[in-house]
């Protein structure tokens, strides 16, 4: 199945319950044979003669996630497409007897040509779209609805120019439009879910420092680090904590006195500081 073939048969369905009983719906083109045809049922000729692109000039891009009852994702679905598939409508009631055609036969079978083409005027003017009924194959596995109008001829689409093709002389016309949803198929190649996530981690070195900061050689500070606010840290150094124990002598009178004195040394730069 095809859309134009889903689209014919829509139509077709709709049609039987606009016309007269009896009346016929032909999708070939136009021959004419078919004003000298021998007497028999009328019938409306629906001849396809442009596909267009309807609704925005782009097409609508990105697509809608399709997952099952337990959530994985099974496809992708792409945006609806929509195209205005155009007809040219003419009626034909043929003659009445194999005889030559009076005037008021002729009167006659118009009026009755028109009247057909009337009955589809007042059913687009009636509708907007096709019924669920009415829709076929894909356009009714599309869940959508299928835009149905009449109109006249747009500039540069001229029915005008069709007739010499055909080789028939100008005829009573409409033009009957169907707005058909085109849904694309859902994309199923999917990459295989992710099974684990792997993080890293890595220190950077100082701005303006050689790879890793200098300040990291050296020996490894001894005592317990002070507490407090951090001291200010340039750019590219990392300042070292050390405790020293200072031993002054000194005489006084008769006696030596020993005195010892702990201090934490706030952290130079290039080391640590001695006090005497």
């Amino acid at each position: 199945m095809s859309t134009l073939r889903d689209a014919d048969l829509s139509l077709a369905h709709w049609l039987e319950g606009v016309l007269p009983p009896g009346t016929g719906v032909r999708f070939d083109a136009p021959r004419a044979d078919w004003e000298r045809a021998v007497p028999g049922a009328p019938f409306v000729s629906l001849f396809l003669r442009d596909v267009r692109r309807g609704g925005q000039e782009l097409p609508p891009s990105g697509w809608s996630e399709v997952r099952d009852a337990d959530g994985r994702l099974v496809g992708r679905q792409p945006a609806v497409r929509h195209y205005r598939i155009s007809y040219t409508v003419t009626a034909w009631a043929g003659p009445a007897g194999t005889g030559p055609e009076t005037s008021e036969e002729a009167s006659r079978r118009t009026v009755e040509e028109h009247d057909l083409l009337g009955l589809l005027i007042d059913a687009c003017t009636a509708t907007d779209a096709l019924a669920d009924d009415h829709l076929t194959g894909a356009l009714a596995e599309a869940g959508l609805p299928s835009f149905v109008r009449c109109g006249g001829d747009e500039p540069g689409r001229s029915a005008q120019d069709v007739w010499p093709g055909l080789g028939i002389a100008p005829r009573a016309h409409l033009v009957l439009e169907l707005v058909a949803p085109v849904v694309p198929p859902m994309v199923t190649d999917l990459a295989p879910p992710a099974r684990g996530i792997v993080l890293g981690a890595a220190r950077l070195p100082a701005p303006g420092a050689p790879g890793e900061t200098a300040a990291t050689t050296g020996p490894a500070p001894t005592g317990p680090v002070p507490t407090g606010p951090a001291p200010t840290r340039a750019a590219g150094t990392v300042r070292r904590w050390e405790r020293r124990t200072i031993t002054e002598s000194r005489r006084a009178g008769s006696g030596n006195e020993s005195e010892s004195g702990n201090e934490s040394g706030s952290g130079n730069e290039s080391g640590s500081g001695n006090e005497a």
